[in-house]
């Protein structure tokens, strides 16, 4: 759905060459990733962009949201899902950590208000904590804590594929859910360390220890390049860009009782 870092790229006020480039996998909007799995859509992360990417990747359901963090970039679109109440006629099943569903939910209390509920000027959505590996629209979503700068945030096990943005260091207990995943899509800033997220070469480090079939880097800044990027990757790592869409495999997972 979305790619870019925080500014999202170009970035307000810049005449970089990234910012002023033609190319179109230089335009990044703020990140996200839509999951089809057994013909359902599970969002994650409601960047402040997602009525044009909705409109972009032609997406007219949404029928679960996971979030990440309570950061401004992966909530402030969480307005946009009145839409699809709009067509659905039902509400919209969130999931997120304690302290995540609470930031939320004081940040945007109409859209969890008794009043005006069958009304369409707010989202209606139906908040979920998620504190372990828990089934969501027949999808096994695996959240664990990484190291986000100062505080922690949650990357997701979605089956066969890790989504791991805003992050610069995963605890061993991360790296032993990671285990066997087919897709890693990690995020990477810049190309040297950041105070809260990885870099890109630390990003390739961690590629190497994970060894997954497939990585997209994202959460790119205006400070990377598409072209420059691609060319200096290894054959199994890929710049991501807004739009890509990647199949990947279905393990056999269970969820034990």
């Amino acid at each position: 759905m979305g790619t870019g870092a925080s500014t999202g790229v170009p970035m307000i006020g810049c005449d970089c060459v990234v910012c002023r480039s033609g190319n179109p996998r230089n335009e990044r909007t703020r990140s996200s990733i839509l999951v089809r799995a057994n013909g359902k859509n599970i969002l994650v992360d409601t960047s402040p962009d997602l009525r044009i990417q909705s409109l972009k990747n032609h997406i007219s359901r949404i029928d679960a949201v996971v979030f990440t963090h309570p950061h401004a970039d992966h909530i402030l679109g969480i307005d946009e899902l009145r839409t699809f109440n709009f067509w659905q006629k039902e509400e919209i099943p969130i999931y997120a950590d304690p302290e995540t569903l609470g930031t939320i939910m004081r940040m945007f209390p109409y859209a969890f208000s008794e009043e005006n509920r069958g009304g369409l000027t707010r989202p209606r959505l139906a908040p979920y904590e998620i504190l372990g590996p828990t089934l969501i629209r027949d999808l096994l979503v695996t959240p664990f804590p990484v190291k986000h700068g100062p505080v922690y945030n949650h990357a997701l096990r979605l089956e066969g594929v890790v989504y791991l943005t805003d992050c610069n260091e995963v605890p061993e207990a991360g790296m032993e859910v990671m285990k066997g995943v087919d897709t890693l899509i990690v995020g990477a800033v810049l190309y040297e360390p950041h105070a809260s997220h990885f870099g890109i070469w630390q990003a390739l480090e961690l590629v190497e220890r994970i060894r997954p079939r497939q990585t997209f880097l994202t959460h790119l800044s205006h400070r990377i390049d598409y072209e420059k990027l691609k060319s200096e990757l290894p054959p199994n790592v890929h710049a991501a860009f807004d739009g890509l869409t990647v199949s990947v495999p279905r393990p056999d997972v269970s969820l034990a009782s």
